[in-house]
């Protein structure tokens, strides 16, 4: 399994998010990738991470600032929804574009599959209800100690200590 280039697995997240019914915006599509790089560590290891880089803990939780810098604009504010166009070329259909997407990442069934289920779980939640399930968990607030609730950082969230989280949380439901 190699590294994907997140640009490619932002657009393919936001594609297959919009065909499935889901709103997507900025914000929540952020939430999402941190999401998916967290539960891809799990179902295939911690030395298979999704993306080579790191989430930052910014005010409104984990950030990928090349995807920030991407989609900020393409709406009036972080919380609008994008749309479909937003993910394509023109003339360009989304089912092609997504299929064209996933062969170009070289992803697995099984990694198509887990990429399903991580939007199936977070996808019909509010950027919002995200926020503050990222905020209540381990890896955004162990690197936001010691910051005021709107302090800028730009502190890389530990791979590790996502992996580890998700993966306890993941054996303990596994266990019940």
């Amino acid at each position: 399994m190699n590294n994907v280039d997140i640009k490619d697995y932002a657009a393919y997240v936001g594609i297959t998010m919009l065909m499935k019914g889901l709103t997507v915006s900025p914000l929540k599509l952020q939430k999402i990738l941190y999401y998916e790089q967290a539960w891809h560590m799990v179902g295939f290891g911690r030395d298979n991470q999704l993306f080579s880089c790191a989430p930052q803990a910014w005010v409104n939780g984990p950030v990928y600032p090349e995807i920030y810098y991407i989609y900020k604009d393409m709406v009036p504010g972080m919380c609008d929804h994008l749309k479909m166009e937003n993910f394509l070329s023109e003339g360009e259909s989304p089912n092609d574009k997504e299929k064209k997407l996933a062969d170009k990442m070289n992803l697995s069934d099984e990694e198509i599959a887990l990429t399903e289920r991580v939007i199936m779980l977070y996808g019909s939640r509010t950027q919002n209800q995200l926020i503050l399930l990222t905020h209540s968990e381990k890896p955004w607030s162990e690197m936001r100690e010691g910051l005021k609730p709107y302090d800028y950082s730009d502190r890389e969230i530990s791979l590790d200590t996502m992996h580890d989280y998700y993966k306890e949380r993941y054996d303990r439901n596994r266990a019940k």
